[in-house]
């Protein structure tokens, strides 16, 4: 289903100066804050669901400077399992961060990235990537198709409900202060391919629960066109996704200054910078100011390096 856009876009055949060059078919990135309770078993699964996909791939984990166990959990996860990369942020810096961390690290032909919690079904993940292999360039779930699917913890139906309740009014705010069309701004299940990805990320600001607004702002400026998927969601607890909402009232600071930025016109096109021709980026190309970019000159290729300040995994 077409969103912001009707046509395909034709992106630009190369990657952005603050991307690393790539090197694999599929690159999942996952923020993960405070998520030690199934994390272990979650990621597992994944790797097994991804193992049976046929595509090389690789899952990156960005630690947003959790104070529970996720990081030990994570990193003898990283020793074990080739296809993990495990990053970490300088402290907790927020969501939006976190996946342009990833994303900024990542090597995927395609970009796709999911929530902690894995509340969509490995088959919706398998979906957006077919999208994006079938040419889509950007390809994102929603949750208020009529052919989505909730698959509710008993005790979680009521907070659920009143969720989406919470969900649809603050939509219906963004989409008027914006202009969007789409009803779900803040699914946590969005994929690109990577010249879209290169052309939308380096230009984001916001570091916290509401970068997504973000992405359809600067596609749209692009004229990217934007397909959604029905998706199916298991709710099992209200650790990660299920909890965001609940300082619902929180965000709005955030939301003013995204729209502050855009009638500044900060989501604009620009004329994109060509990497140098060593295959290397300049150091200052980094959207969070005062901090390394991924791939920048003098920075190592080990998958070790992170970008943003936060200097190599301990």
């Amino acid at each position: 289903m077409p969103g912001e856009g009707s046509q395909r876009w034709p992106g630009r055949d190369e990657d952005s100066p603050l991307m690393r060059r790539e090197s694999t078919h599929l690159s999942l990135v996952v923020g993960c804050y405070n998520a030690a309770s199934h994390l272990e078993q979650r990621l597992r699964d994944l790797i097994d669901f991804l193992d049976g996909t046929g595509r090389d791939y690789e899952v990156l984990i960005v630690e947003d400077g959790s104070i529970d166990d996720s990081l030990p959990i994570l990193r003898r996860l990283e020793a074990e399992v080739a296809a993990i990369t495990v990053l970490r942020n300088p402290r907790n810096m927020g969501k939006g961060y976190s996946i342009r961390n990833g994303i900024l690290n990542s090597r995927g032909r395609y970009i796709i990235f999911t929530d902690i919690d894995m509340a969509y079904a490995r088959t919706n993940l398998l979906a957006v990537l077919e999208r994006l292999e079938a040419g889509d360039s950007l390809v994102v779930g929603n949750r208020r198709l009529p052919d989505s699917v909730y698959v509710v913890n008993n005790r979680l139906v009521r907070y659920v409900y009143r969720r989406h309740r919470m969900g649809v009014a603050f939509n219906a705010l963004v989409r008027a202060l914006f202009g969007l069309t789409t009803r779900d701004t803040q699914s946590g299940l969005k994929g690109f391919s990577r010249n879209a990805a290169a052309s939308i990320f380096p230009q984001l600001h916001t570091d916290g629960f509401l970068f997504d607004i973000e992405i359809f702002i600067r596609s749209r400026a692009l004229g990217i066109p934007v397909v959604e998927v029905p998706v199916e969601l298991t709710y099992e607890d209200d650790i990660t996704t299920v909890g965001q909402f609940r300082h619902l009232l929180t965000v709005i600071p955030e939301l003013v200054q995204i729209k502050m930025l855009e009638m500044r016109g900060a989501y604009e096109t620009r004329a994109p910078r060509r990497p140098p021709h060593d295959g290397q980026a300049d150091a200052d190309a980094s959207p969070i100011a005062g901090h390394t970019a991924a791939g920048a000159r003098g920075a190592p290729e080990d998958p070790a390096w992170t970008p943003h300040g936060s200097g190599p995994r301990k």
